[in-house]
Parts: structure tokens; sequence; C-alpha cells
């Protein structure tokens, strides 16, 4: 086993010429100088004298020039140590190959590794490495657990224990299938290794987990997955290539990627009933709103991508579900194990625990994802273009209201000032004209005023030089001067400035007061046929308003009282005492309500019908107002109704009781029996008042 390491180690070795040295070599390098290491030296010697060596280095040796030949050189010869002296060194490996082997040992490459967003790769595989994975895919073999060591056993996943190259993504036939291939290989009864031997049930187990969908949701949950997110500040040239592989990575926890969601399916559609409830019930659960689902992850495109399919993107993450189960993983670290629970309460006490701690990581996990989109958008150079064109939109649209608002406050502007413009003028215009009329009407009357000074002057003039001595030996036009000058004062009331300058002019001929006279008399005849004219037209109107009224009134006076109008009226006079306010409008509304005649009553025919009712006899009154007693009640009719009454006590239902007493009183009605109650009951209380 030991020289067979050694081969091991030989066979990545090419051996030199020289020692003491190290240098690096490609796949071509034909020659690569080591360190001579004594344990390698006595391992090749032990093999030469037992004549082992590889095959592939035996083939060399013997095509090998003397020139080509490796030297090396033997400083001693050593046993070989024990194993647990043997000291672990690291080896830095490299390569393309090896780093994709070493990708999915680890599980460092998710199912979705090898797809991509980007639009020129329609294929949603890297073309560059293509053909080196399908190479590399093709040399793996399947790995042999019997011989690996527990170390690396603990290395592989599940999927990776069941078969080496099954995906994560995997359907439950494929595990199924891998199992019994896992089977054929490792049973006991293949192996001979016993029921307990740690490869079957490591097998066993991963089987166990992956078949069962919430196991294996919890599983794929603690597998190995970089968390990782860009930092801020990513430039634009290298937003795709740094941004894509993120959102791929993701993508291992969308929904319609959830290891249950085949299971959900299936018993939706097996175990739902339609009906009324159950739609109600999904509406419910969906929170009354119809979530918008997504079978896939639109594409992350390209600088060239149009817009709606980037937002259609990034609607996809925003709305991102996460089917991810942090139920182990919070197990682990809160340090709680269900079936080591010693009771229920503490069982209770620790999934409460682990459910809280589920649900901050939950919460985390969202946060993570949010922050990722986020920062996506914010160095998404086609969302910053799309921003930049929103804003510049925006301004234009900005500048441009702007432009119309100061246009049409200018128009106002030049429209209010023209109004201003034109309300002034026509002001100015008013104030002229009344101004002139003030002027006009100033000017007519110091000329009025002025030819009454002139006119009683010349009047007062020609009187005196008529009547030079006294007054009484006039020619007879005035008897006095006292009515000369109550004619003179009515002239000046009564005309007008030319109309008395013309009278002015006219005292300068001989009969000027005779004319002034006739004048006089004229003006006091016109004004007092104008009074009478005024006065009689007044008493005309007078006359015609009371004709009017009459005939109103003998119209609806004309109507006759009917016995239901008589019936309202004396209700609501009982209804509406005296004292309270609008008592009689209040009654003939409550007439004309209740009986619905075409011409309604007023309060003044209310007041006049309930005067003359109030003043006729009583016994004209109870006839107008009710129909007459048709029958006196005997003695012995009072008697049997106060023996109903004792018999059917107030106890009883009101109508019942009196509909008995009725029936008790021969002859008489049970309106009747009522009214004799009241009436009995009234003259007892006149009686003791």
């Amino acid at each position: 086993m030991k020289s067979a390491e050694a081969m091991a180690m030989v066979s990545l070795i090419k051996l030199g010429a020289g020692s003491g040295q190290r240098r690096a070599a490609g796949p071509n390098s034909k020659l690569m100088i080591i360190e001579t290491l004594p344990l390698l030296s006595s391992v090749c010697s032990q093999n030469e004298e037992q004549g082992i060596m590889a095959p592939e280095y035996k083939e060399r040796e013997d095509n090998m020039s003397d020139a080509d030949s490796p030297i090396i050189t033997f400083n001693s010869t050593l046993d070989w140590p024990a194993e647990d002296e043997l000291e672990e060194v690291e080896v830095q490996c490299a390569g393309r190959a090896y780093l994709a082997y070493e990708s999915r040992l680890l599980n460092l490459r998710d199912f979705l590794h090898s797809s991509s967003f980007h639009a020129n790769n329609v294929n949603g595989v890297d073309s560059s490495a293509a053909d080196a994975s399908a190479a590399s895919d093709e040399s793996m073999k399947e790995y042999d657990l019997l011989n690996m060591s527990e170390k690396k056993l603990a290395k592989l996943n599940y999927y990776q224990v069941l078969q080496r190259k099954l995906p994560m993504h995997s359907s439950t036939e494929d595990i199924r299938k891998a199992y019994h291939k896992a089977c054929l290989k490792y049973h006991p009864d293949k192996t001979g290794r016993g029921e307990e031997d740690a490869v079957f049930l490591l097998v066993k187990t991963a089987f166990d987990t992956l078949s069962d969908p919430m196991k294996r949701r919890s599983y794929d949950s603690t597998c190995h997955f970089d968390e990782s997110i860009p930092p801020e500040g990513v430039e634009e040239q290298d937003f795709y290539t740094v941004y894509g592989p993120v959102f791929e990575r993701n993508l291992r926890f969308a929904s319609f990627n959830d290891p249950m969601r085949n299971v959900k399916v299936e018993a939706a559609s097996g175990g739902k009933k339609k009906g009324k409830n159950n739609k109600k019930k999904n509406n419910k659960n969906n929170g009354g709103k119809d979530n918008k689902k997504f079978d896939k992850c639109p594409p992350f495109g390209d600088d060239d991508t149009p817009l709606e399919q980037v937002h259609s993107f990034y609607e996809f993450w925003v709305h991102f579900e996460s089917w991810r189960d942090f139920s182990l993983k919070a197990e682990k670290e809160t340090d709680h194990d269900l079936e080591a629970a010693d009771s229920r309460d503490e069982k209770r006490w620790m999934k409460q625990e682990i459910d809280r701690k589920v649900k901050k990581m939950k919460k985390e996990e969202m946060a993570r994802i949010n922050l990722l989109v986020e920062r996506a958008m914010a160095a998404d150079p086609r969302l910053s273009r799309e921003k930049k064109r929103e804003k510049l939109e925006k301004e234009r649209q900005v500048e441009a209201k702007r432009k119309a608002e100061e246009e049409k406050a200018e128009a106002e502007r030049l429209a209010k000032e023209k109004q201003e413009a034109e309300d002034a003028k026509k002001k100015a215009e008013e104030d002229a004209k009344k101004k002139n009329a003030k002027q006009l009407k100033e000017q007519e009357k110091k000329q009025l005023r002025k030819a009454k000074q002139q006119f009683r002057k010349l009047t007062m003039a020609a009187y005196q030089a008529a009547s030079p001595n006294d007054s009484s030996d006039s020619d007879g036009v005035w008897d006095d001067m006292e009515k000369m000058n109550d004619d003179v004062e009515l002239l000046c009331e009564k005309l007008s400035a030319l109309e008395l300058d013309s009278l002015s002019e006219a005292l300068g001929c001989p009969d000027g007061l005779a004319e002034v006279r006739q004048v006089a008399i004229e003006t006091a005849a016109g004004a007092e046929r104008q009074s009478l004219l005024a006065v009689e037209a007044r008493n005309r109107a007078r006359k015609e308003a009371n004709d009017k009224q009459k005939e109103a009134k003998l119209a609806n006076t004309s109507a006759p009282w009917t016995k239901d109008e008589l019936a309202a009226l004396s209700k609501a006079i009982k209804k509406y005492p005296a004292g309270g306010a609008a008592r009689w409008d209040a009654i003939a509304s409550f007439i004309n309500n209740l009986c619905k005649q075409e011409e309604p009553r007023t309060k003044e025919e209310c007041i006049e019908k309930y005067n003359q009712i109030a003043s006729a006899p009583a016994a004209k009154d109870a006839s107008d107002s009710q129909a007459p007693d048709d029958k006196a009640w005997t003695e012995k009719e009072d008697n049997l109704l106060q023996d109903m009454l004792r018999k059917y006590p107030a106890t009883l239902e009101k109508n019942e009781r009196w509909k008995s007493i009725a029936e008790g009183v021969s002859g008489r009605s049970k309106k009747e029996c009522v009214e004799r109650f009241k009436a009995i009951r009234e003259a007892v209380k006149k009686g003791k008042n």
C-alpha cells in the first residue's frame, strides 16, 4: 500500500537533474525540478529493488534517452515510518478541471451554475467552458465510498452519496433510481460488511432524507450556499458580469424550484373540492389579492434588453418568494434537540425558540434579497438611463407647465389692465357726467333763484307803481298786498326759471299785473285739480282692493263645512289648547292634512267657524258635531254596567274587557258602554269637586 502511494506521488511529477530547487510546470512541461526528499529516495530504492514501478513511467523510462533520464540522488535509506508518524502536508492544486471537480465535490456549484441570464447565450451554457465541462463530466467516475476516508465522506452531500453526477434539482424518480444503483453496490448483502456498515447507513440516510419532500427541503436549505452580494459602487461595464451570477445563484430558492411544489400541486388537484367555500378560503389565504405567480424568472438580459423586460425581471425579484427552510439551521444554532426533550412543556418551549429563530433567519434572508435588488436597481445602467430620461421629461413638462402658467398669468394681467383701464375710463366719464349734471343743476338752481328774486322785485315795483299811495286804490288786480305775495310765492314755487323770466318781461306792459294774476289763478287751479285727481285715484285703488278682499272672503266662505272637517276641527281644538303659540295656524294645518280638501281652510275660517259653534246653543252644537243619542240609559242598564265592570277588572286586556262588558249589558254596544262609563266618571269627579 505504501509503495502504491509513493508511485502515485511519482506519477504527479517528473524528475530531472539537479536538486534543492522547485518550480511550477504546466501540463506541457517536460521537466520539473524538485527538492530531493529522503523519504521518496528510500521508497524509490525499495521499489527498484523489488522491481515495482508505475507502468506509465516504466514505459517512459524505456523511451527516455540518456540525456533525458532523471537523476536521483539518494542521500540516505530510511525505513517507511509508522502511519501515526506520517506528517500531513498540503498540496496546492490548480487547473480548470480540478476546480470544477472540487466545486462539485464541495457543492460550490449549484444546479443553475451552467445557466445564464444573458440574452446572447441562448442555450444557457457558458460556451467558453462547455467543452471542458463536458469532457470533465464524461471522465468523472462514480465515487467508491468503500475506499474513501471518513473525512472525504463528510465532504460529500447526499446527492453525491447516491450518485456523483446527481443534480440537486433531480426529481423523486431520479433519486429513487440512484438509490437502487447505490444499493446494488453498497448493500451489506453485496459488500458483506454487515447491517451496521457506515457507508450503507449513509446511503440509506441520504435516500430517506431526499425522498421525503419536507426533509429534502430542509436539507437543501442547509447545503453550502454563497449568500454574499456585490458591494455598492459597481461600475456600469462590470454590472452584468457581477450581478448576473449572483441572481442565478439565488434562484436556487425560487418558488418554482421548491421541492414541495409537486407535492402541493398533487394535493391541490387530488383533494380540493369545487365550491364557493374553497373559493372564499383561497381568497382568504391570498389576503384578498391575486398575487402574480411566476413559473420562471425573466432573463437578466444585457444592455440592449427592452425596458419592459427589465421591469419584469425586477418585479420578479421584488415579489421573490423563497422556499428556504431554516429549521435545521435554527436547531443547530439554538442547540435544541426536540427528540431529547424530557417533557411536552420543554419540547413546546424548544419548538417556540426554534420557530422564533427561524422567523428571524427568514426575515434576514428576505432583507438580504431586498438589499440585493436595491443595489442592483441602483447600479443598473438601463434603469439609470431611464431615470435620467424620466427626469429630463419631467423637467421638460415642468418647464412647459411653468411657461404655460406664465403666459396665462401674463394674459390675465393684460386683460385685467385693459379692464381696469376701461373701468377707469367709464368711471371718469360717469364722474364727468355727474359733475356736469351737478354743475348744470346748480346753475339751474342759481338761475331759478335769480329769476325768483327778479320776479318778486319787479312784481313789487309794478304793484307799488300801480298804487303809489294806498294799495287799496289799485285797479282791482289784488285786494291787498298779502294776496299779491301769496300769488307771487305760488308762481315762484310752481313755475320754472324760463316761465318766471317771461312773466318778468310781461310786467313791463301796462296789463302785466293782470297777466300775473291770471297765471296765478290758473296755476292754483291746476295744482288743485292734480291734487283732486291723485285723491280720487287713491280712493279708487282702495275701493278695488276692498272689493277683491270681499270677493275672496265670500268665495272662501261659500264652501260649507263637511262633517269630516267639523270632526277634524273638534279634534284639533282639543289637541292644541288655548295659550299655545300659533295655535290657529296649527289647527288649520291639522284640518287640511287630515281632510285633504281641494281648497284648504285658513286660520280665519277656522276661528270664524269655532265662534259660530261656540255661540250656538248646546243642543245645536251637539247635533252639528256628532250624532244624537238615540236611546237613554235606564237604571237597570246602569246596574248591569256596574256589575260587568266589577266582574271584568281593568287588569284584563282593554279591548277584550269592554267586549265582554258589552255582551253582559244587553242592547248596548261596546262604544256606548265606554261612553257611559266616561260620563259616569266625569259626573263623579264633578260631584267630588
